[in-house]
């Protein structure tokens, strides 16, 4: 098989992504389960997971720069055709090593290929157009919201939100983060065994590992992350994949060897597995899931790291009884825009009125967490939020009507790099270079 061949192979597998994921799935879950047991090189799953999340994350402004170049309304395009149109807009527009010709005889091809001939001369004109259009410019210091929104590939009531909160800089500046590709990190182990078992192999495979600055159990590899995520090399169990900032979460936890402690969102399960790897086999974590698409994806973390002091209760944690721990993680389901990077898909599927919901639904478990934390226990709540209402103002709404719970200060361990004013763990991508996160921690008196 030639590697043009096998090059057209992966953007097949990259549009069946692209299309499965309009139809409802996480675009991260979707691409996961495309790749997973197959033979791909690195190269190969490189090229797919760009052209996936890259055409996800610039959807906007795509769409935008192809209905300029269609005769006719783009709105009501046949869904699949305006996905390979996405496909090949982003070659041409983002991928300098894709030559323009390439990019859309490519894509004509695939339409072939995936039974879309009628739509190939349609594919054909509309990126030819689109190669006689102005190169993409950066947009002046006043253009309007709806001009930054495009430029880069937010959504608009994102965007006004963002500038009434923080101005134009570093609202741009958070927008060029999320449309960067994130940096892979790795949290290793504990076991000094493990560790060495990891150094010797990133040598055999003659790439550097490099420690964060601050936190020094993260690790990211030089030149490439790709041979640690080779199947075989995974499953050694000698790391967890985790950005630092869900690191200084867990450190927020302040785990301590034996003690136990509720997870009580644990999906997908990185921090459910730092803090089993922390507390030891003498130590107890009840990880608590209500997705049963997050509980078999803590499952196989769980068995790949062969972590096997972790309980697993899938349900709904709103509604269950818990028993009494030493400490109690409630990371909420959020907005997530911390992690837009990371997540290409969420800024399309986020709406305003999402918020509200969210904030009812954090307010119900952090609620509940409370009802079942003991006197001596601590209750750590986490988003990956970077919206005052499911931080600060959803913990002083919280305190309002429980004032018997205070906020106690973070360990040592928690970079004070990454603390705000009021002693919460809060960090801005572009400012901390890493995900956005925010925690507190409450005590009852």
């Amino acid at each position: 098989m030639t590697t043009h061949t096998m090059i057209d192979e992966a953007r097949k597998t990259a549009f069946q992504v692209l299309v499965q994921a309009e139809q409802g799935g996480r675009i991260n879950d979707v691409l996961h389960n495309a790749l997973a047991g197959t033979t791909l090189t690195n190269q190969e799953r490189r090229f797919i997971t760009e052209l996936v999340l890259g055409t996800t994350r610039m959807q906007g402004r795509l769409d935008s720069d192809l209905a300029a170049c269609y005769r006719g309304r783009y709105a009501h395009m046949e869904k699949d055709v305006r996905q390979l149109l996405r496909l090949g807009a982003y070659q041409l527009r983002y991928m300098d090593s894709v030559p323009p010709h390439a990019a859309l005889s490519t894509t004509v091809e695939l339409a072939r290929a995936v039974n879309l001939t009628r739509a190939a001369g349609l594919i054909n004109g509309v990126l030819r157009e689109l190669t006689r259009q102005p190169p993409i410019t950066t947009p002046p210091m006043d253009a309007s919201v709806g001009e930054l929104a495009l430029a880069y590939s937010h959504p608009k009531w994102l965007v006004e939100r963002w500038l009434d909160r923080w101005g134009r800089e570093k609202t741009i500046a958070l927008m060029e983060w999320n449309n960067r590709r994130p940096a892979v990190w790795f949290r290793q182990r504990k076991d000094e065994a493990q560790q060495k078992r990891l150094a010797d192999l990133a040598a055999a495979k003659k790439i550097s590992l490099q420690r964060h600055p601050i936190l020094e159990e993260s690790l990211t590899a030089v030149p490439s992350p790709a041979p640690l995520l080779e199947p075989e090399v995974l499953n050694e169990g000698l790391f967890i994949v985790q950005d630092p900032s869900s690191g200084a979460v867990v450190r927020a936890v302040d785990p301590q060897p034996g003690e136990v402690i509720i997870d009580l969102c644990a999906g997908p399960g990185g921090k459910t597995a730092a803090l089993a790897d922390c507390v030891g086999p003498e130590g107890r974590i009840l990880a608590y899931e209500i997705d049963p698409d997050r509980v078999r994806q803590i499952n196989s973390t769980l068995n790949r790291l062969r972590l096997e002091n972790v309980d697993l209760y899938p349900g709904d944690a709103t509604t269950q009884a818990l028993p009494k721990a030493d400490k109690l993680l409630i990371d909420v389901p959020c907005s997530g825009t911390g992690v837009l990077a990371r997540r290409a898909d969420l800024r399309w599927r986020r709406q305003p009125e999402h918020l509200a919901e969210m904030t009812t639904l954090q307010m119900s478990l952090l609620v509940h967490a409370a009802h079942h934390l003991p006197p001596e226990g601590t209750l750590i709540y986490a988003t990956c939020s970077l919206e005052p209402e499911e931080n600060w103002e959803l913990v002083h709404a919280f305190q309002r009507d429980h004032p018997e719970f205070y906020i106690v200060p973070m360990p040592e361990s928690v970079p004070r790099e990454w603390l705000d004013r009021d002693g919460a763990l809060s960090t801005f991508p572009p400012d901390h270079q890493v995900d956005g996160l925010f925690a507190v921690r409450l005590r009852v008196q």
